[in-house]
């Protein structure tokens, strides 16, 4: 099943650099990114690219992608 985050990447102009963005997500390489703590949330950061916010939370077991979507939208139905 694709996620909304998926297709939003997939439709985006830039969306090699946002695949990069989450594979060092994923592989929990984030030295290079400004990552600033949700506030009401526990474990639950993001990363701003440009207009575009990725937002993931931090488990045991890696990293989970939550959201990708632009300033104005993303946190909606956090």
């Amino acid at each position: 099943m694709v996620q909304k985050w998926q297709k939003f990447i997939q439709k985006h102009p830039l969306r090699s650099e946002l695949e990069w963005i989450i594979k060092d997500i994923q592989y929990n390489d984030l030295e290079k990114y400004y990552i600033k703590p949700l506030k009401g949330y526990q474990n639950t950061f993001r990363i701003r690219k440009w207009k575009i916010r990725v937002v993931f939370e931090k488990i045991s077991s890696g990293n989970n992608i939550i959201a990708v979507d632009t300033r104005g939208g993303i946190y909606r139905g956090l």
